[in-house]
């Protein structure tokens, strides 16, 4: 496996009420020896008021961006209201999403207003710098993806791939690729008007095959299945060069679920340097910037 490899370690579901689980995640990172991963937050978890509203959240998200840590806007409100179509996709979104899938279905006009809202409240308001998006279970519409490319989102990312929307390739696999990764700037966090809103990435989409580790916990069934398909599915895609590990808050709720990821972390780590999505877009790519 090339030392080029990387990485990406992800945690879902951010918002004010889950602040704790996650600088528990991010202890668990340091004690690894990840010093980089991606936040994926909620502006309105559930519908709750805007994160931005609470000003230690935000301050708190804003020294995360400084360490080095990327932040991914993810959804509006994590909750769909109605998914319709036939059995299959009623399913999708009543059991594989429990009612979350809110770009499952969205068409482009409402994507579009609720990224722009999103933006507003995580970008602008906690002032950090958003690359990408993330939709929740990685459901995206195609309208919701015409409205990403139209706002001049980098990247989203879904089940087995990440799409570079602005165009871009994927990173060579060479012997530099790792110190270009542990060499690159750290954002700067505060506003700047100058900001390009679309950044230097341009081109068609082009996608990245990005195998992700995941666990579902909603039943105990579940969370027996998911320690042992973790530990297959890594070492059936332990020579991806690009591999993801997701995890929730929720996960901390079960401490064999915890010690899963932990130990997933630990031999995924071997041969690879932890990355952000953000190292996956060509050098000196922008952050989203302007106003809305």
């Amino acid at each position: 496996m090339s030392a080029a490899c990387q990485l990406i370690v992800s945690f879902h579901d951010l918002h004010p009420g889950s602040r704790a689980q996650c600088a528990r995640f991010l202890a668990m990172m340091r004690e690894l020896g990840v010093a980089r991963t991606t936040l994926l937050v909620v502006p309105r978890w559930h519908g709750a008021p805007p994160c931005d509203e609470d000003r230690e959240f935000a301050a708190w998200l804003r020294d995360r961006a400084v360490e080095g840590h990327e932040i991914c806007l993810h959804a509006y409100l994590h909750r769909a209201e109605a998914v319709n179509g036939n059995a299959l996709q009623r399913a999708m979104g009543k059991h594989y999403t429990a009612g979350e899938g809110e770009f499952y279905q969205i068409d482009e006009p409402e994507a579009e207003r609720r990224l722009r809202e999103g933006l507003r409240i995580v970008r602008d308001g906690c002032d950090v710098p958003v690359w990408g998006f993330t939709a929740p279970a990685w459901l995206l519409s195609d309208g919701g993806r015409r409205a990403l490319v139209k706002l001049g989102f980098h990247y989203t990312t879904l089940w087995g791939q990440v799409e570079l929307l602005q165009g871009g390739s994927k990173p060579e696999d060479d012997p530099e690729a790792a110190a270009r990764i542990q060499a690159s700037p750290r954002p700067t966090v505060g506003r700047h008007p100058d900001r390009l809103q679309a950044g230097s990435c341009t081109g068609p989409t082009r996608t990245i095959p990005a195998p992700v580790l995941v666990w579902s916990v909603r039943a105990a069934w579940r969370r027996v299945c998911s320690r042992g398909w973790v530990r297959l599915w890594g070492a059936g895609k332990r020579r991806a060069p690009v591999l993801r590990v997701a995890v929730h808050p929720v996960d901390f709720s079960y401490p064999s679920i915890e010690a899963s990821v932990r130990a997933a972390i630990v031999r995924s780590l071997r041969g690879r340097v932890a990355a952000c999505y953000r190292d996956l877009l060509p050098d000196g790519t922008a952050p989203l910037g302007g106003g809305a």
